[in-house]
């Protein structure tokens, strides 16, 4: 099993009552790490007890009662903070990643690093307001397709596909619209990653391939974007399948 994630990372300073207290532990944890935490970092030994113990002396506060969060800065060192086991803050799936979910950025905001464990790790992030301004793109093509053809030639192409993405899709306004807009969304591909071929992974583009798709049934090129569509629903089907151990060994290359 392999879980892939978005984390939503607000202002710290929209935390109101916890703003104070994400302060001091993102500027210790800086201190003690030289740098900011990260959903892709690994504790070795003991190394997660030792912060937890100089952190709960440098708070005054007892261990149990410490919370933890991923923070990242922004190009002029504002910080951002997306509380560690938030339900509000985090979605998670399992063996793969929806395919509404590389609606929200662009293949320039990618980021790609080695881990310390060898693999080749990926995620994306974009400010909430951009991802809105995509969903509300997207969501607006797929309504376009609704009023133009009939139901029966979507069926026949897409099957429920269409509906489906379109209801996901709004779903995620939903929840990204209760965000201070400028707040940052980060995909990580998490653990999929170490299942992916290295020589796929560089060029894992579902990103990308998503609003290929998005375009040709914009131009109401609904042929090619059914079989671009069914291309990526093969590819993650099958990193599903290897994921989750329904195949033995994946044959992506």
């Amino acid at each position: 099993m392999a879980m892939s994630s978005i984390f939503v990372y607000e202002p710290i300073d929209s935390f109101r009552d916890k703003t104070y207290y994400w302060k001091k532990y993102a500027h210790f944890y800086e201190q003690f790490w030289g740098g900011p935490t990260s959903p892709y970092g690994v504790w070795f030994g003991n190394e997660y007890e030792a912060f937890r113990n100089a952190l709960s002396s440098h708070l005054d506060m007892d261990e149990e009662e410490i919370e933890d969060c991923y923070f990242m800065k922004d190009e002029v060192g504002k910080y951002y903070v997306s509380p560690m086991f938030s339900k509000a803050n985090s979605s998670h799936s399992e063996n793969i990643i929806p395919l509404d979910w590389f609606v929200l950025f662009s293949e320039d905001e990618r980021k790609s690093l080695y881990t310390h464990w060898g693999f080749n790790a990926i995620n994306y992030d974009t400010r909430i307001q951009t991802a809105l301004d995509r969903i509300k793109e997207a969501l607006q093509i797929l309504s376009n397709c609704f009023e133009n053809y009939e139901e029966g030639k979507l069926t026949s192409l897409f099957a429920n596909n269409l509906s489906v993405m379109s209801q996901s899709l709004s779903d995620l306004e939903v929840w990204f619209s209760g965000f201070d807009s400028s707040g940052f969304i980060v995909l990580n591909y998490g653990e999929l990653c170490s299942f992916i071929h290295p020589s796929t992974l560089k060029n894992e583009h579902s990103v990308g391939e998503v609003w290929d798709f998005l375009h040709l049934l914009s131009k109401g090129q609904l042929e090619d974007a059914s079989s671009s569509l069914r291309i990526l629903f093969q590819k993650w089907e099958e990193i599903r399948a290897n994921t989750s151990g329904d195949i033995e060994k994946s044959t992506i290359q």
